[in-house]
């Protein structure tokens, strides 16, 4: 009651203000203009607030493209982890966020201290500062705009229908009254009529004279209860006009605008809160700007410090000066030349070696400045030294194995079904290939320069050449390695080796060499107690039928329930129905079981 109070004062304080300038009063007549007006402002309050939501969506990916970016192109160390540079930023900007500083615990190498990359590090964490502040701005029009906008227009949709329910009434009981008064009317109508030929049968029968006095007597009475049957629905006629005019009066000068009215006050407060709203969502943007404007400045400040002198000076600082080669004497035929002739003059001696790190990707690290063959050591540190070699050689070849193995399914995938993919995603991945194709060509010469070393150690004859395809055999690096290992383990209590001179390494791979498949039998056998691999117990259920259309694929229907034996996150996955039944099905066909 309180609330209808409030309402009733404030609409009659907008009558008293001005009351041609209200619905009430211009619009009493034009109902079916205000519930169009209203209804329109409801559809576009709604379509307000899908913006909002998609602008939060466009902000929340642009956020996730520029952490992906940062993260995509971030400096390495030498040792391949993420490095990050001690550096406060000149004219930080005043808030918790750009304050931030990036702190690292490890000795930077001569190339970090490079003017370049200590300016490229800072505009990759700045850019991780306008993605925050982006974040920011996302999350705030959320919580401040997005829901705001949502309960508004709930709010208004209640108000309006709860509004058309009572104009609704009104109108009903307005067209009540109206049918009252007709109903009034045409009985009054009918007594009349009904009075009137009462009268005129009373007149006839007393201008008869054949008549009796007891019929006279009977028109007499019929006429007189007529008339006063008659003066009764005219009675009632008028109180019922009376009423009627005293309700169309209040409908009309006070009930039906006040409705009107009050659909007034929701519709302006609609339009002055989802006013506000939109000003609030715009402040919120310009407020961000400034932020971001102070991140893209410190960018432009650190590109402002790379200096081409100091990167040189920095570079000559890491050698110290040597002494030119001495010029050179007259030899007598058959004298020894002297300890400190040299016919290279590369072969100069510094006092300080310059340290080969890179910042990106792999580098050499210190041990590669010793001697390959490493004969400095003793022969069993020697033969240790090289398995260790071998091992982690073995290991970087087949994690570019299982990389170029995923690259080739997912090209033979573009090729099976070529909507899947466009040219350029399948020439991308053919020159990926090559690339891994050329560092396994590089790991697989290290790797048979070290089986040579080690088997020359141990007095055995060197394994055969592998042979790197485009299709490259991993049995033909295990098997290699496992023949060599077990041969070295037969004989390692027989001697130590000897010290003899190792053979040359293999210089690069013979394109006329068989393939693994030709001599993988030679020196890879599986032991009869071999232990099979354990069964996968990732369970999965089908949610389709595929007929296979290749011979590594597996016919799959819906319903059934499949291991899954591999996912290499290439859209295929190795699934096993049986002991005898195993194959490709399509990722998107299956649904993990829980």
């Amino acid at each position: 009651r309180i609330q209808i109070l409030f309402e009733l004062a404030d609409v009659i304080r907008i009558i008293m203000a001005d009351p041609k300038h209200t619905w009430g009063y211009t619009l009493w007549d034009k109902y079916d203009r205000v519930l169009e007006h209203t209804e329109t402002g409801l559809e576009f309050t709604n379509k307000c607030s899908h913006f909002i939501r998609d602008r939060i969506k466009v902000e929340h990916d642009y956020v996730k493209s520029l952490r992906n970016l940062k993260k995509k192109y971030k400096l390495k160390n030498s040792d391949g982890s993420d490095f990050d540079i001690d550096i406060r930023i000149a004219n930080p900007v005043k808030n918790f966020r750009s304050n931030a500083l990036i702190n690292s615990r490890k000795t930077l190498s001569e190339e970090e201290n490079f003017t370049t990359v200590k300016s490229y590090s800072v505009i990759l964490d700045q850019l991780e500062l306008i993605a925050r502040e982006h974040e920011i701005f996302a999350e705030r029009l959320e919580d401040d705009i997005f829901t705001k906008i949502r309960h508004l227009y709930k709010e208004v949709t209640n108000n309006r229908k709860n509004l058309c329910n009572t104009g609704n009434q009104l109108k009903q009981t307005y067209q009540q009254q109206q049918d009252q008064l007709e109903k009034a009317r045409q009985k009054y109508e009918k007594m009349a009529r009904e009075s009137e030929a009462a009268n005129i049968a009373f007149q006839k029968v007393n201008d008869d004279m054949n008549v009796s006095r007891a019929q006279l007597e009977k028109s007499r009475a019929t006429k007189e209860q007529r008339l006063d049957i008659m003066d009764k629905a005219k009675g009632d006629y008028i109180i019922q006009i009376e009423k009627t005019n005293n309700f169309q009066h209040d409908y009309y000068l006070e009930t039906w605008p006040s409705l009107l009215n009050q659909m007034q006050k929701v519709e302006e407060n609609r339009v002055d809160e989802l006013g506000s709203l939109l000003k609030q969502k715009c402040v919120l943007h310009k407020n961000t700007l400034p932020q971001v404007e102070q991140c893209i400045d410190n960018m432009i400040a650190t590109c402002e410090n790379i200096s081409s002198t100091q990167d040189s000076d920095l570079l000559m600082e890491e050698r110290t000066m040597a002494n030119y080669p001495p010029d050179h004497e007259f030899i007598e035929f058959g004298a020894k030349p002297p300890s400190n002739f040299s016919t290279n003059p590369s072969m100069r001696k510094t006092k300080k070696d310059r340290k080969k790190t890179k910042i990106f990707g792999r580098g050499p690290n210190s041990d590669s400045m010793n001697k390959e063959d490493m004969d400095h050591l003793p022969p069993e540190k020697r033969k240790k030294a090289f398995k260790e070699k071998i091992k982690e050689i073995e290991n970087k070849i087949q994690i570019e194995l299982k990389a170029r193995q995923g690259l080739e399914d997912i090209l033979e995938l573009y090729s099976k079904k070529p909507e899947l993919g466009s040219a350029t995603a399948m020439e991308e991945s053919r020159q990926q290939i090559d690339s891994i194709t050329k560092t396994l060509e590089k790991y697989q010469e290290e790797l048979y320069k070290f089986q040579c070393y080690l088997a020359a150690l141990d007095n055995k004859p060197a394994p055969e050449k592998p042979h790197i395809g485009s299709h490259l055999d991993t049995l033909s690096v295990a098997s290699s390695t496992s023949h060599l290992s077990h041969t070295n383990n037969e004989d390692s209590g027989s001697g130590q080796g000897s010290g003899a001179d190792l053979p040359p390494p293999y210089s690069a791979p013979d394109p006329m060499s068989p393939i693994a498949g030709e001599f993988q039998d030679s020196f890879y056998e599986v032991p009869d107690n071999a232990v099979p691999p354990p069964p996968n117990d990732n369970v999965c259920s089908v949610l389709y039928d595929y007929a296979a259309q290749h011979s590594d694929e597996l016919d799959i229907f819906a319903g059934e329930t499949l291991f899954v034996v591999e996912d290499n996150g290439t859209g295929w996955v190795k699934a096993r129905r049986n002991e005898n039944e195993e194959g490709l099905v399509p990722g998107n066909y299956i649904e993990m079981c829980s």
